[in-house]
């Protein structure tokens, strides 16, 4: 019995000395996570604070974007106003400013380039009713001739 009972505080012992490590164990893992909870809510306020910052970035480029379209529809509006004050009112003219406030799209008319186009216009007129006239004296010089045949 007294094997027995020597090898009983033994086992005894070497039982509460896993235990013992197993609770130390315990403890350093309830250590560890505790720190890498903080780590994440840490990590997380961070990304947080990132977000935030990014988000009012995005808002102050958005509110200078919109001070900019601002900026922009009354230059086009002061311009549309010079162009109508400026220019004689026909179809093109009315439509021109509908054009610029839906499209965004800046139309001129260049005088010079309207001129020479009337030039152009009036010398083909001017050359059309000369060749016109001519074809019509051709015309008449052969009636005439042949007026001139049947006579002889």
């Amino acid at each position: 019995m007294l094997w027995n009972d020597v090898s009983l505080p033994k086992e005894l012992q070497e039982l509460q000395d896993k235990r013992s490590k197993l609770e130390g164990e315990s403890l350093s893992l309830k250590e560890q996570q505790k720190k890498l909870e903080e780590r994440t809510k840490a990590l997380e306020q961070k990304i947080m604070e990132e977000l935030r910052s990014k988000n009012e970035e995005t808002r102050q480029n958005i509110s200078h974007l919109e001070s900019r379209i601002n900026d922009l529809e009354k230059r086009l509006g002061q311009i549309a106003q010079k162009t109508k004050t400026n220019e004689p009112i026909d179809e093109t003219a009315s439509q021109t400013p509908n054009l610029e406030a839906t499209e965004g799209v800046s139309v001129e008319i260049n005088e010079e380039v309207l001129e020479e186009r009337e030039e152009s216009v009036e010398e083909t007129s001017t050359n059309d009713s000369s060749t016109a006239v001519e074809k019509d004296n051709s015309e008449s010089h052969q009636g005439n001739e042949k007026k001139k045949r049947r006579f002889f």
